[in-house]
């Protein structure tokens, strides 16, 4: 759609790892909220594309003590 995006990882709270992360949208002067999706010790975003198809992964670490953790790969619509 020609819109431009910044994703932005949340590691942590002062008290916990279990942070949404946050989807910016530039609204022409300044990145907006976009949308906001459950992360887990977030410590990056990667966009890519395959066969014309758009993805955005996050890497998530932890959850508490729990360091087994899936990461998460979204089709961008």
């Amino acid at each position: 759609d020609g819109s431009s995006y910044l994703a932005v990882a949340n590691y942590q709270t002062i008290s916990s790892y279990d942070i949404d992360s946050v989807i910016y949208q530039w609204n022409g002067t300044a990145f907006a909220v976009f949308q906001t999706i459950p992360t887990y010790g977030a410590r990056d975003w990667e966009y890519f594309s395959v066969d014309g198809t758009s993805y955005l992964a996050v890497a998530n670490h932890q959850s508490g003590d729990n360091n087994d953790i899936d990461s998460v790969i979204y089709q961008w619509n």
